[in-house]
Order: structure tokens, then C-alpha cells, then sequence
């Protein structure tokens, strides 16, 4: 009972982790043969609801107990050849809360894309894995990532209506065991982004991200109560290109309480993404 108690407070501290997310970061399309490829993301928002699974309702974390949380994703890549892409992506993150505070690298991720099929009259079409690698600090006063070995998949389609750019992306996470050899739930990521071009320069998107997050499992092979998750999150933004290859990307996250459920969340959080893919 003692050990199973451990595993269950175990599993709450890391329950909240973010997943999913830079895997489908950026369209279908990939970087010619020989270019690298740079991104990266920031982020800030606050910790400051919590699921009530009693009452099925979201409610106000007190002051004290609200997480701040400033991040940032860096992804280094290279195109081997055509229609190939190899990456690494770097997360940092600082977490604060009343007199606890954490910061340094999260899990770090290796990923690849190939682009199947596309053109000027058909959709592009590109498959992507990943495997997330423990890096984070199992020292952190609060945790930073979930320290588990993560494996994914998934694809991304681009259909082009001119105005408008339709995107529909879906992924799945194998959730690895934690440091007490419990299962963390799988995750199932769809995203579906419509665009707007104004211009060749400036693009307006609305994106609506669905991450279904089933429960842990224990050791014994039971399933933690109330462990699951549902986010749906819808992000307005823009994507400026200044010069060739380099997009500006600014972005509001907006998650709609009335579907989610499970663990904690925001009531919002700001986003600037900025990448370089060479022409």
C-alpha cells in the first residue's frame, strides 16, 4: 500500500506535463537537399486552474500555489537529401511557485520527417517520428518533464485553396515508464489550422489542437483514477516573413474549458515562434 501510494503521488507531480505540441511544429513541406533548418519557440503563461473531478468543473488555483512558467524550444535540423529532414529539439523551461522555483533543460527530442507526395496539384503529404529522450533533472524542486523514453508518430497534410491554406496534422505518444515503474498514459495529438493569405509576406491562422490523454497505469497493472486529460486549445496568430526562408510567428493559446478536463491548466498563454527554413 505504501509503494503503490508512492508510485500514485509520483505520477501527480509530473500528471500536468505538457506533451505533444513541437512534434507537428511547421507545414509539410521540407527543406531542400543540404539546408539546415532553425526554429525556435517561446512561451509564458501561469498554472492557475485545476480539474475538480467531483464536481466536473475547472477551478481558480489559490495565488500561492499558481506556476509560472517561462519556456523556450529550440530545434536544430538538416535535409540530407530531398524531401528528408533530421532534427534535434532542445527544450528549456523556468517553473516558479511561491518559494519553489526550477530551471534547465526538459527531455531533449530526436525527430524526422519525410515528405511523401506533393506538388503544385496535389496536397503535400509528410510523415513524422520522434523518440523523447530523459534529460530533465530529477533534482528539480518542481518537475520540468516527465523523465520517460517517448516514442511518436505521425503525418501532416497541406491543402492549398487559394486564399486559404488548410492543415490537418494527427500524431500519437507512446508514453515510456517513470522512475517508479509506472505507465504514463498515451497521448493522441489532431490538429486543424486554417490560414489566410493576405499577402505573399503575412499570413492569419486559427488553430485548434485536440490532445486525448488516456490514464496511467501501475505496475500492478491497475489504472490511476482520474488521471486521464482532454485539451482542446485554439490559437489565433499571424505568420510574418520579412525575407526569404524566415517566418515570425506571434500566438495566443486559448484553451476552451467547458470540453477539457483533467489536472491543471492555464487561462492562457502568449507564444512567439521564429524559424529559418533556407529556399
Amino acid at each position: 500500500m505504501k509503494k503503490l501510494l508512492y508510485v500514485a503521488v509520483a505520477l501527480l507531480l509530473v500528471v500536468n506535463i505538457a506533451h505533444a505540441g513541437p512534434l507537428l511544429w511547421r507545414g509539410p513541406k521540407t527543406a531542400p537537399k543540404g539546408k539546415p533548418i532553425f526554429m525556435v519557440g517561446f512561451g509564458y503563461t501561469k498554472t492557475d486552474k485545476s480539474y475538480n473531478w467531483t464536481d466536473e468543473e475547472w477551478t481558480d488555483i489559490a495565488n500561492d500555489n499558481q506556476t509560472t512558467v517561462i519556456n523556450s524550444h529550440f530545434m536544430l535540423g538538416y535535409a540530407p537529401i530531398n524531401n528528408w529532414e533530421v532534427m534535434a529539439h532542445i527544450p528549456v523551461m523556468y517553473k516558479s511557485r511561491d518559494t519553489l522555483s526550477s530551471f534547465g533543460l526538459q527531455d531533449i527530442w530526436i525527430k524526422t520527417r519525410y515528405n511523401l507526395l506533393g506538388g503544385k496539384t496535389t496536397p503535400y503529404l509528410t510523415g513524422v517520428a520522434a523518440v523523447r529522450i530523459p534529460t530533465a533533472s530529477e533534482e528539480a524542486d518542481i518537475p520540468l518533464d516527465d523523465m520517460t523514453l517517448d516514442f511518436a508518430f505521425g503525418a501532416l497534410l497541406m491543402q492549398t485553396f487559394n486564399p486559404v491554406i488548410i492543415h490537418l496534422k494527427a500524431a500519437y505518444w507512446l508514453n515510456g515508464k517513470t522512475a517508479v515503474n509506472a505507465d504514463l498514459g498515451d497521448d493522441i495529438e489532431i490538429i486543424f489550422k486554417p490560414e489566410y493569405v493576405f499577402t505573399p509576406k503575412v499570413k492569419a491562422f486559427l488553430n485548434f489542437e485536440w490532445v486525448e490523454t488516456f490514464r496511467n497505469i501501475y505496475e500492478d497493472g491497475s489504472e490511476q483514477e482520474n488521471s486521464e486529460k482532454r485539451r482542446l486549445t485554439v490559437s489565433p496568430g499571424i505568420v510574418a516573413q520579412p525575407v526569404a526562408g524566415l517566418s515570425i510567428r506571434p500566438k495566443l493559446l486559448y484553451p476552451i474549458e467547458a470540453v477539457n478536463k483533467g489536472g491543471s491548466n492555464f487561462t492562457w498563454k502568449i507564444g512567439l515562434d521564429i524559424w529559418y527554413v533556407p529556399k
